[in-house]
């Protein structure tokens, strides 16, 4: 008897699971969804296989988001959707990386993505963020969107005419593009040290960007937050727990520099300590977040080895984006 009840209740779950219509009791169901056909995107840059990539080897991811443009006065709501695409991870992934500057620096953390359409419009992305982030596939090219409408208001929001790149951890849409057709694999480029320096502790660092040089020592005026994180490394497994309080570093780079909002999309970063380390960031990853999972600057005055300032990826699901000892911060808008 209890076997058949088991068996009955099995039955039951499963038929109600399966029974998915228009009908169904969900958040994401309220609307038709629009699907799109896409063109054929090329992946060239610092990959031994160049060439387009074939979207039916790839899996589909879906999640939620709001559609938000940025305005000095007032920001535009554009309407909420349920996303279904092919993530930016997976198609990058299909690539092996054959990076430029291999030789003296291994480790693909200085690594960025460039998307583009045939209207010259780009957007950018770290390395990290597609691959070392904790939600690394929410980056997607849409294949499909389905509106959320308002159930107590008469109003629909209006489906994208054609695919386009979203992602869904920016706050605004500055790196939403339109028929993406082609992506670019880079290293970032500059002049570092090749040699295993041990006391890479410096008191400053230098934030370079179009504006020119300023030099950072004593932060004072800015949020601090604190934060646990579970430490791993891509090559070597478990770091340890650590409760740390850092600066928001975001507002860190909004009080030293200038920020023009028409270069976040094609802007990336790339943060070096004295022994050559370096990791890029997309600056949209860094101030254009929706997710309050902020990048922190740890201070620490007493560790030679460790360095005044150290930039903590709290993003990230592995820590080889934190760097030890910032010493440089440079920008770069991809043109």
């Amino acid at each position: 008897m209890k076997k058949l009840l088991v068996a009955s209740l099995f039955v039951f779950i499963t038929a109600f699971a399966q029974d998915k219509n228009e009908s169904s009791p969900s958040f994401f169901d309220d609307s038709e969804v629009k699907e799109y056909s896409l063109k054929s995107i090329l992946v060239e840059g610092e990959v031994e296989n160049p060439g387009t990539v074939d979207f039916t080897l790839l899996p589909i991811n879906s999640f939620p988001a709001k559609n938000v443009s940025y305005g000095k006065d007032k920001n535009k709501f554009i309407g909420s959707y349920f996303y279904c695409g092919y993530s930016l991870f997976d198609i990058v992934n299909r690539k092996r990386v054959k990076k430029a500057n291999e030789s003296e620096f291994k480790p693909a953390v200085d690594l960025y993505v460039i998307v583009e359409n045939d209207k010259g419009e780009k957007a950018v992305f770290s390395w990290g963020e597609l691959f070392y982030a904790k939600d690394n596939f929410r980056t997607v090219i849409t294949k499909s969107v389905r509106a959320i409408n308002p159930s107590k208001m008469k109003m629909k929001w209006t489906a994208p005419e054609a695919p386009v790149l979203v992602n869904g951890n920016d706050a605004f849409n500055f790196r939403s593009i339109s028929n993406p057709t082609k992506i670019t694999v880079k290293s970032f480029a500059g002049i570092y040290s090749k040699e295993r320096i041990k006391e890479i502790y410096t008191p400053e660092f230098t934030v370079t960007s179009p504006g020119g040089n300023v030099v950072v020592k004593d932060i004072a005026g800015i949020e601090k937050r604190k934060f646990r994180g579970l430490g791993y490394g891509h090559g070597m497994g478990w770091k340890g727990a650590d409760e740390v309080e850092g600066f928001v570093f975001k507002d860190v780079l909004k009080n030293y520099i200038t920020i023009d909002e028409k270069e976040i999309a094609s802007t990336v970063l790339c943060v070096s300590a004295k022994d050559g380390y370096r990791v890029t960031y997309s600056l949209s990853e860094i101030i254009n977040r929706n997710d309050m999972n902020d990048f922190l600057l740890i201070e620490k005055n007493d560790s030679l080895e460790e360095g005044k300032y150290n930039l903590f990826a709290t993003p990230d699901f592995f820590v080889d984006r934190n760097v030890r000892s910032v010493e440089k911060i440079e920008m770069l808008n991809v043109k």
